[in-house]
């Protein structure tokens, strides 16, 4: 149960890295990232919504102007040069090794890992960074016999995308990068065609002097390749939580009560129609598992779907490019370029779908904890804490108490200092007793200065040892005005406790309760009365 809301947010620093298999020929890299999360602290009640942590992915002032000039103002520590190093040359050789033929991999990932890798972490974008993206790009096409002038073009093309979309990224806010808003996936595909252009002009001249094919043809299908493999790859680095891979894979949203065919029928539904669609053939394979998709978007979170998704799409690329789906290409031509976005355009659908998905449970989120509990005090707003300790005199548990405090000569306190140094008392007084209670008491606002706490399973003594030593530690509570006065105030406290299976309602202990705290009023305020 829940006795209150903690008002504190506690940002942590986590490194979250992404390994991956990479290389440096046609497109560019993969990426670990560093994104600063955000959660709010807090306890749940029982028959509560879940309320889920809202993790986002946000840069400093600074790291996210040093992510827009494209390089940062501090050293690099070696071990992060390293990791982008790694993370790069492992992208580029896995893009090697899906080339079935020709010059064409079927998956290049590594352009979309380094961009996300950047946009994680900012700090990276810094000369050391791009140094040591440049050297896994070079060190890729040496190891795979590349010569060097074709390895500088098609580095420089890899990292003139890359740069492109670190720019733009730097102009979007947090919860667009992290896929969070409705309207998200066309910040994506639009930074993405951006990119995918930038690095397009550049490298398409490889085409005719390298591959003797046309400038035309060249641009075409860099773009489509960079591109398609954005939307695939970048969306998964983007929407990775900072904690434990295994949590972030959790299917369950909404909680672990929910039946078990419920979470995984999506799942089971996405195989089957990767079974249908290999045995059917033929190009209209491709499109048999967008519902089962669609299904995963409106039921799991965001992470697994999008990571579902890509493992899906790499599928189609792969299959595509051996013949396994359609014709076996040879060479690179208008109907290879279309089958390419076709699968892109796939992954469009369900994209979007769970990125307005995770709005709306956002949005849900929020409207419950606003509607639960109390802005100021994090206390259990009157309508939650009455449901809330309802529930627990319904289900007939042994002795409790049920208490009501009042904050004394309160109006004078807003009269004196003003209303600003009564929202501090109110704050103070509330962090008091959420410190004080135990995990199953219920602490909530009925009222402007008025609290009521429930505390079940306590004996009669119990009871007042508590309320006793919550009015000791108000008193003696000091709370720094913005004048730099100390305001000290007292509190009442009257309560009624109460033997197991008592047929008596909460609005009957409430009243109780409450004509003990005004014979506490009545007896020259600071006082604990019992009904």
């Amino acid at each position: 149960m829940l006795k209150r809301e903690h008002t504190a947010h506690h940002v942590l620093d986590v490194t979250f890295s992404i390994r991956a298999t990479t290389a440096s020929r046609r497109p560019p890299g993969l990426s670990l990232a560093q994104p600063r999360c955000k959660w709010l602290s807090h306890q749940q009640p029982v028959d509560a919504p879940s309320i889920q942590c809202h993790v986002s992915c946000e840069c400093k002032p600074r790291e996210r102007n040093a992510m827009a000039r494209g390089f940062g103002s501090g050293r690099l520590p070696i071990l992060n040069v390293s990791i982008v190093f790694s993370v790069v040359l492992v992208a580029c050789l896995f893009g090697i090794l899906t080339r079935p033929y020709g010059s064409l991999a079927a998956f290049w990932p590594a352009n979309a890992v380094l961009l996300g890798l950047f946009v994680r972490h900012p700090p990276l974008v810094s000369p050391a960074g791009w140094f040591a993206a440049i050297a896994g790009y070079f060190t890729a096409d040496i190891l795979t016999g590349g010569s060097l002038l074709l390895t500088i073009w098609l580095t420089a093309g890899n990292l003139a995308g890359v740069g492109v979309g670190v720019l733009l990224y730097a102009r979007i806010n947090d919860a667009h990068r992290t896929l969070g808003q409705p309207s998200s996936v066309l910040y994506l595909l639009g930074v993405l065609s951006c990119a995918a252009a930038g690095s397009a002009v550049v490298g398409a001249g490889v085409a005719p002097v390298f591959f003797g094919r046309d400038w035309v043809s060249g641009l075409a299908f860099w773009f489509t390749t960079e591109l398609v493999n954005g939307i695939i790859v970048l969306p998964v680095i983007l929407t990775a939580p900072a904690g434990p891979f295994i949590s972030a894979l959790d299917l369950r949203r909404g909680g672990k009560d929910k039946a078990a065919f419920l979470t995984g029928a999506p799942i089971v539904a996405l195989a089957l129609s990767l079974v249908v669609g290999h045995l059917v053939g033929g190009m209209g394979a491709l499109a048999f598992p967008s519902p089962a998709l669609l299904w995963c978007a409106l039921v799991y979170p965001l992470f697994p779907t999008v990571l579902l998704t890509m493992l899906v799409s790499i599928s189609h690329l792969i299959a595509v490019s051996l013949g396994v789906v359609g014709e076996p290409a040879g060479h690179i031509d208008a109907m290879t370029m279309t089958d390419r976005l076709s699968i892109m355009l796939l992954a469009l659908g369900p994209l979007t779908v769970a990125s307005i998905n995770a709005a709306r449970v956002e949005l849900t989120s929020t409207l419950t904890r606003l509607a639960t509990y109390d802005a100021l005090t994090g206390a259990l707003t009157r309508a939650a804490f009455s449901a809330q300790a309802s529930s627990v005199l319904s289900a007939r548990p042994g002795p409790l108490a049920v208490m009501t405090i009042d904050i004394d000569h309160f109006k004078r306190i807003n009269d004196t200092h003003g209303h600003a140094a009564g929202d501090r008392a109110l704050a103070a007084f509330a962090d008091v007793v959420g410190r004080a209670l135990r995990k199953d008491d219920l602490f909530g606002r009925i009222g402007g200065e008025e609290f009521a706490i429930l505390t079940p399973a306590v004996s009669d003594q119990g009871a007042k040892g508590i309320a006793d030593r919550l009015r000791a530690e108000i008193e003696d509570l000091s709370c720094a005005l913005p004048s730099g006065d100390m305001l000290r105030f007292t509190v009442s406290v009257g309560f009624v406790h109460v033997q197991g299976n008592t047929q008596l309602s909460l609005e009957n202990l409430l009243a109780a309760a409450d004509d003990a705290l005004y014979r506490a009023k009545g007896a020259g305020r600071n006082q604990v009365v019992a009904a």
